[in-house]
């Protein structure tokens, strides 16, 4: 099995860039939109992983809200009501200069969180269902 076809590569991965998010979040230096990139890096990386464990066949996107509509249940149904919008705004725009809000440490954290649960819920399906 290829690691691109191996759904817990996916989430491994998606727990690396929860790591930096929240690691981020502890550096005051450090811009809070670059935790927020991370934790938007870490939700899709695990939409993604959820996706692969399913054998469900997804485009080359970022976009969250495509991701969560081709869900399998029940992580579509614990996902689907949280603000995947506040974490979309970063997937790209944030890596360069852009017209994004300006974001606290506080709001930074809130995104971060989103993509806790994203990628719990994620985990609790991969173990659930186990191998593909």
């Amino acid at each position: 099995m290829s690691k691109q076809s191996d759904p817990h590569e996916w989430l491994r991965f998606a727990h690396d860039d929860l790591a930096a998010a929240r690691l981020l979040l502890t550096d005051a230096e450090l811009p809070a939109r670059m935790a927020c990139f991370h934790a938007q890096q870490a939700a899709e990386k695990a939409l993604k992983a959820s996706l692969v464990q399913a054998a469900i066949q997804f485009r080359k996107t970022h976009d969250l809200a495509v991701l969560v509509a081709l869900q399998p249940e029940p992580v579509r149904s614990e996902v689907s009501n949280l603000d995947l919008q506040r974490l979309q705004q970063w997937a790209v725009d944030a890596r360069y200069p852009a017209d994004l809000p300006d974001i606290t440490a506080g709001d930074a954290a809130a995104v971060v969180a989103i993509a806790e649960q994203i990628v719990a819920a994620v985990g609790v399906a991969l173990r659930t269902n186990g191998p593909a």
